[in-house]
């Protein structure tokens, strides 16, 4: 099953846009206008709100995010937080959808996918989304908030295709 990436970055980077150019255009209404309108000074930074969604943009449309989870394995590369996983089935020990603390800040949680791999060998992620429970070292694969999918759908995917080592 092909999970695709959430569009909230894509939303959040037109809001900028928008207000930006909302804010350009009453600017330039207010001083070519003959009203006599006093002109708000945070609307000087109108031009930095476009800015600011534009580049959003381009970060957003330039960072891929493809995630596979098949009965080969697990596929994913998020090019955005750096990983490139292509993990068998044969070297998972266990996987599963869990609620842990974000790598960086510990006062927050996100569900992630997480893996336990034979042996305990880094799959491709950066070595702070590790993590140690019972015993074992699980890796962090990617925050499902970055998916378009909901965890439960990512769950199904795992139910059909790694129901051995699901926990």
């Amino acid at each position: 099953m092909d999970f695709r990436k959430s569009l909230t970055g894509l939303l959040g980077a037109f809001v900028w846009i928008a207000l930006g150019c909302g804010g350009i255009y009453v600017f330039v209404e207010a001083v070519t206008g003959e009203t006599g309108v006093r002109i708000p000074y945070f609307l000087v930074l109108a031009p930095v709100a476009v800015v600011v969604g534009l580049v959003k943009l381009v970060k957003n449309l330039l960072r891929s995010l493809t995630m596979r989870i098949d009965e080969r394995g697990i596929l994913i590369h998020h090019s955005a937080d750096r990983v490139k996983v292509e993990l068998g089935w044969q070297y998972v020990a266990a996987v599963s959808v869990t609620q842990l603390p974000t790598p960086k800040d510990p006062r927050s949680t996100a569900d992630y996918l997480v893996v336990w791999t034979h042996g305990g060998f880094n799959p491709g992620v950066p070595p702070e989304w590790a993590f140690q429970n019972d015993g074992w070292t699980g890796y962090r694969l990617i925050a499902l908030g970055a998916l378009r999918e909901s965890a439960e759908q990512v769950t199904q995917a795992l139910q059909h295709y790694a129901a051995p080592v699901l926990r």
